[in-house]
């Protein structure tokens, strides 16, 4: 039945290719002449289409691996065939050339298989965005950048929805070679049309040879086609006017007229972006806005510190001279945490002082606030201080502010994405840092080094009044 159907096929195309009857007849015989060596490699699965004396099949090779043949019958064929065009290419958006078998009646060739959907399948199947068609659109203009930019330049002449293969990962292929032609400079005229009619530029029609802009031509009104469901310009649909001054562009009679070259549609493309115009106004509102923000915000700003009150429960004494700072926070402390620690104020600290403030008000686990690393000190969530240091070694600002945030979320000295390096001071204790400049936890404490017992009650009370309104 397959073949019944094939000899016919072959029949109808031979005749209507200006052949008589008898000659027909025996051309669609002659058909079945396939190369051996072809018939040996492949089976034949599916003819996918015939039309003018080609044939394309979908074939599988003795390991299950699907290709497409072409074959074209020279009989049919008013135009002479070297060579597969796509034999010296290597690119991801084109299908790989894999063999090419002739005999006296037919050239077949054997190219890649792309698994996928061809696009206008694609596009009917999914509501596609403006965002997506462009993105289709800027793919096709990578392969065809290829395809042109060759020091003999290459011209596909059929680029339309169906020579298009979306694949699963979204990547675009451009298939179906069979018209695809090397651009001769010293042509006046291709010498025979082909394509398809919606899609072909004027010139396409034998007013001059085919370039780059032929293709340029296709691929405008493939916009349009995707952008309206229409090749035809239709005044009755409205298409964002940077996208439509691409399609004209495209699409104008003249090559003369056209982008010279696809890497300007591209560009063209990237920069038509629909809410660009409505985000330029947005940007001024904004701006409007953002000035009467920021005069409002002084004013707030001013108003705060003239009736601010550092001693309210929920702010980090702000306006208060150093010893006020002190005995407020000592004050705090003693108040919340029951404690006694901190009454003797101006008592130099000792890292042997920290670990117990920590273990008696923190109530962190001894064995943690003790241990250390003896390999190597360094931060760990194994051990609280990462130093090795004795009990009678004093407290500097920076291992104080590390400590304190440390106790209220460890996480925080563990998250080291801040920074642009590791090196030199522990990273752990750098964002400490930056995290109480940042959050006012470093308010009032001007002693690098030597901190009192004082010193350390302000930086824990302010820590624990930022976390205090985190909640």
């Amino acid at each position: 039945m397959q073949e019944d159907f094939h000899y016919y096929g072959s029949y109808c195309a031979a005749f209507l290719s200006g052949y008589s009857h008898e000659e027909s007849l025996d051309i669609a015989y002659d058909e079945y002449n396939y190369p051996d060596e072809f018939l040996k490699r492949y089976n034949i699965m599916e003819c996918l289409a015939e039309r003018n004396g080609i044939d394309t099949f979908l074939v599988q090779d003795r390991d299950e691996v699907k290709y497409i043949a072409k074959c074209y019958y020279k009989a049919l064929l008013k135009i002479d065939i070297k060579k597969d065009i796509l034999s010296e290419l290597s690119y991801d958006g084109l299908p790989k050339h894999i063999g090419t078998f002739e005999n006296e009646t037919m050239y077949v060739v054997v190219r890649e298989y792309i698994e996928g959907t061809v696009l206008d399948e694609y596009a009917s199947l999914n509501d596609l965005s403006e965002d997506e068609i462009k993105n289709i659109c800027i793919k096709i203009c990578d392969i065809l950048g290829f395809l042109h930019h060759r020091e003999t330049p290459i011209i596909h002449r059929d680029i339309k929805p169906q020579n298009i293969i979306i694949r699963p990962d979204e990547s675009v292929a451009l298939i179906d070679f069979d018209i695809a032609r090397e651009y001769q400079s010293g042509n006046d005229t291709d010498t025979v049309f082909f394509g398809t009619l919606a899609y072909a530029p004027p010139e396409q029609y034998g007013f001059s040879q085919t370039d780059a802009r032929a293709d340029i031509y296709s691929l405008g009104v493939l916009l349009r086609f995707l952008l309206t469901g229409s090749t035809r310009d239709n005044k009755n649909i409205k298409v964002y006017r940077p996208l439509e001054k691409i399609i004209k562009k495209c699409t104008a009679f003249d090559p003369k007229e056209r982008f010279g070259d696809v890497d300007e549609i591209k560009k063209a493309l990237l920069k038509a972006n629909p809410k660009s115009q409505g985000l330029k106004i947005a940007s001024i509102c904004a701006g409007i806005v953002l000035c009467a923000g920021l005069l409002a915000f002084g004013g707030i700003k001013i108003y705060q510190k003239i009736t601010y009150n550092p001693f309210s429960d929920d702010a980090i004494p702000a306006y208060m001279s150093d010893e006020e700072r002190i005995t407020d926070a000592v004050s705090y402390m003693k108040e919340k945490y029951n404690t006694d620690l901190f009454d003797a104020s101006d008592d130099i600290a000792t890292i042997g002082y920290l670990r117990e403030v920590m273990i008696s008000i923190y109530g962190l686990d001894r064995d943690y606030v003790y241990g250390i690393n003896t390999d190597m000190p360094q931060e760990s969530d194994d051990y609280f201080l990462p130093w090795g240091w004795d009990d009678g070694q004093t407290v500097d600002r920076d291992v104080m502010v590390y400590a304190a945030v440390k106790a209220y979320d460890p996480s925080i000295v563990a998250d080291w994405s801040s920074l642009k390096d590791d090196n030199g001071y522990y990273p752990g204790v750098r964002v400490a840092v930056a995290f109480a400049e940042d959050t006012g936890i470093l308010t009032g404490v001007n002693r690098p080094v030597d901190l009192t017992v004082g010193d350390v009650a302000l930086i824990l009370a302010n820590t624990d009044r930022v976390f205090e309104n985190k909640k």
